[in-house]
């Protein structure tokens, strides 16, 4: 399988190594499934043109595989700055690599020692945003945000959250790229536009990274 013929194939994406192994192709194929199922926003918001660029960033991430964990983590990395300047957290490369793993491991358990180099990738992300919010007091927040802005779409809370760790990480697009949609009022209630502004507040405030504090020096994506 090759250019157009590749199921994971994105005319948009420009150049890039795709995975030839079906096994592999079909494990991130229902990679992209479950990141859709865990998260309408990606479908509401970017809609197929999205789920195609989804699927070849898989193919992507799974040929680095091959390669050094230290190239996997960096491009994984790369990759996740990148989607946070365009409304997308860090957390969706995090989850993308974690569901990659499960998926590959169930479809090719003998490679497991390169498959957890995605593994140790999405470990990488995590604790990255874990320096500027931990897990208990991210879960606190955006379960509160889910349980009082209006139902309109499930785990937004925790996108919330996770873009204030970019940037508090130094992506200063990563906030204002995803609230521009998130916290729309044209798009949702005053109650749910209400609660992305307080959530957006108490994260803030958790990392200490109010609106104009400088970006942490060297960062990239201010």
């Amino acid at each position: 399988m090759t250019g157009r013929q590749h199921p994971l194939y994105n005319p948009n994406a420009g150049s890039y190594p795709l995975p030839t192994d079906k096994r592999e192709i079909a494990a991130v194929l229902r990679s992209v499934d479950r990141c859709y199922d865990l998260h309408p926003y990606l479908a509401w918001r970017y809609g197929a043109y999205g789920e195609a660029f989804t699927r070849s960033d898989g193919g992507y991430l799974t040929t680095l595989s091959g390669h050094a964990q230290s190239h996997v983590t960096a491009q994984a990395l790369w990759v996740g700055e990148m989607l946070a300047c365009r409304g997308m957290p860090r957390l969706f490369v995090e989850l993308h690599l974690d569901l990659l793993y499960e998926e590959l491991m169930a479809e090719i358990p003998g490679r497991a020692p390169r498959y957890r180099k995605l593994q140790r990738a999405a470990e990488a992300l995590r604790n990255a945003r874990h320096r500027w919010i931990g897990a208990d007091d991210g879960s606190t927040l955006a379960q509160s945000f889910d349980r009082t802005a209006g139902g309109a779409m499930p785990n937004a809370g925790i996108l919330i959250v996770t873009a204030v760790c970019d940037e508090a990480w130094g992506i200063g697009k990563a906030v204002p790229s995803l609230m521009s949609w998130l916290a729309d009022p044209g798009r949702f209630s005053r109650q749910w536009c209400d609660a992305a502004t307080d959530t957006l507040r108490q994260a803030r405030a958790l990392t200490g990274n109010a609106p104009g504090t400088p970006p942490v020096p060297g960062a990239v994506g201010s």
